[in-house]
This record gives C-alpha cells, structure tokens and sequence, in this order.
C-alpha cells in the first residue's frame, strides 16, 4: 500500500510539473513563426499591407559559412570582386575599397517583434516581419547578392529565401503597402538620435532638395495631397510621430536636416529600403529606421512607442 501511495505522489508531482512548464513556455514563448534556411518569418494576417524586416540581429554562426571578408577593387570599372580567392586571379585589396561590415545590430530583431505587437494592436491588423538569424559575419542581407554571401552555397541559399520571402509578402498586398527596415547603429556620437532613412542623401536634407523621385516613398508621394517636405520632414511625417513620442529624430519638425544636430550622423537607408521601396516603381514603400542602441537594450518600452507613432502613420497614409 505504501508503493502504491509513493507511486501516486510521484505521478502527480509529475503532472503538476509538467503543467507548470507547460505553462510557463506558453506564456513567455513569442509569437508563431516559420523557419527556413535561418529565415524566421512571423506571418502577418492575410490582410495587412504592413512588413518589418530585421537583416542583422543574427547569431548564428555556421563554420561551412566562412567570415565575409573585404573584396578585391578593380579600378578600371570600379566593381568589387568578392569571390575569398580573388586574389588568386590578380585582385588586390584597396584602402576603403570594397569594405565589409561585419558587427551585429544587437537587439533589433526584439525592438522589431516588439513593433510588430504593438502595431498588431492599434491597427488591428497584424503586419508580417521576416528575421535574418545568421550573424553578420556570415551574411549581410542589406547588400546585393554577391557581397553578401560572397558565393558560399549556404549563406547564398539565406539571401534567397529572405528576398523570396520579401516578394512573397509583397504579392499578397491588394493595396498600397509600407515596408520597414529595421536596424541599430553601433557608434557613440553626440547626437544620439534615430534616423529615418527615405533614401535621400543628408546631403540633399540640407539643403532642403527633397525630391521623391529619388525616394524610396515614391509611390506615397504621388498618391498624397501632402507637399513631400510635409511627408519627409513636417506635420505629415513620420518623424513628427515619432518625436511626439519623446525621441529626437531626424528627419522631423524638430530636426528637418542632419546638420541641426551636432555632428550630423544620418544613414538614408541601405539596399533593402532601395531594392523593395517605390525608387524603381510600384506602390509599396520602404524606410529604414537606425536607433541607438540604448533604445534597443529597453526594446519592451521604446517598441511600444515606436509602435503607436508608426500604426498611426500607417493610418493617416496607408
């Protein structure tokens, strides 16, 4: 009798356990994903018109995968050879020629889920997010093919499947779409500011050229009744948003250019935002956003924030 009584406790010590894990992996797992060739894809709901993609917040590092490395320069034609033995064939490696960033932007793929939440709740609708998982070193997503995965199968094999899965995306939208890029800068500066990247040069932020030609929101720019400068940098502007949630932000009402911070860091946005935005036509938008990463070492609190000026921005344009 005392086996059996033993033997009950046991069992349900062990039920009670196991509901307890149970739980606890429910409540603290993160949303419902798909993963492929180190390609984590959140679906967004089969209406939304909304993507984030996350290209450097990977930690994988494969060792079939060797480290990108900086390309051979031919001067003649200004093109970059980035094959690892292209010294081999009489390539050479010049000074800031043909370089390669290899760090991590740390934490934004969770500033990113976290937006994506957020976003999910004030508009209703959950937008898709698609999460590069190999390191930086390995791949760089925000490149053209060759430099990214610089002809290793595997790396290769990543850089399709989360371009696929971008146009995948894309072609689900019925109607105008806005796709963000997200992303972190590493570098201590005295401005310390995020930025919001349409593809226009800080050059021509300063001096107020703001042309949507040349814009990766070329599609909004030609469907709204809002003067561009109004969209990039004024009352219609993202920035605006983002700043009324306690941010500095440039380009914004406050900060309209780069150089009325101090030293002016601004990044207008990398392949992603140009390859998948309207410069080449289309009516699917793209920017990029660069946050410090303070703002990413709390993303619980700054996703939050960011979230509600972005769903609202999505509302008053999309």
């Amino acid at each position: 009798q005392h086996y059996y009584i033993t033997n009950n406790l046991r069992k349900m010590k062990l039920l009670v356990s196991t509901l307890l894990l149970v739980s606890m992996v429910t409540a603290g797992s993160e949303p419902y994903k798909i993963t492929s060739n180190y390609v984590d894809y959140y679906p967004g709901d089969p209406n939304s018109n909304v993507v984030l993609t996350s290209p450097h917040d990977g930690h994988i590092k494969p060792d079939q995968v060797p480290d990108r490395i900086q390309g051979c320069y031919d001067s003649a034609d200004g093109t970059c050879d980035w094959r690892h033995d292209c010294g081999l064939s009489g390539g050479e490696q010049v000074y800031r020629k043909c370089r390669v960033i290899t760090w991590a932007d740390r934490d934004s793929s969770i500033l990113a889920l976290k937006m994506r939440e957020t976003m999910g709740r004030e508009l209703g609708v959950m937008p898709h997010l698609i999460v590069s998982r190999l390191h930086r070193s390995k791949l760089d997503p925000n490149r053209d093919r060759d430099n990214a995965a610089q002809h290793n199968p595997i790396a290769e094999l990543t850089y399709d499947t989360f371009h696929n899965k971008i146009q995948e995306v894309h072609d689900q939208f019925d109607r105008p779409g806005i796709h963000f890029d997200i992303h972190g800068y590493t570098s201590h500066n005295t401005d310390n500011w995020l930025e919001l990247g349409y593809n226009i040069h800080g050059s021509l932020l300063n001096q107020g050229l703001l042309d949507p030609v040349g814009s990766s929101i070329k599609a909004l720019a030609a469907r709204s009744d809002k003067p561009f400068p109004s969209i990039v940098a004024g009352d219609d502007s993202l920035g605006k948003l983002v700043m009324e949630e306690g941010y500095r932000v440039v380009p914004s009402p406050q900060y309209p250019r780069p150089d009325t911070g101090i030293q002016g860091k601004y990044f207008r946005g990398g392949y992603i935002t140009r390859q998948w935005g309207s410069l080449y036509g289309g009516d699917i938008d793209c920017i990029q956003l660069e946050v410090p990463q303070w703002v990413r070492d709390d993303s619980e609190e700054h996703g939050e924030r960011l979230g509600r000026a972005y769903a609202q921005w999505i509302k008053d344009h999309y």
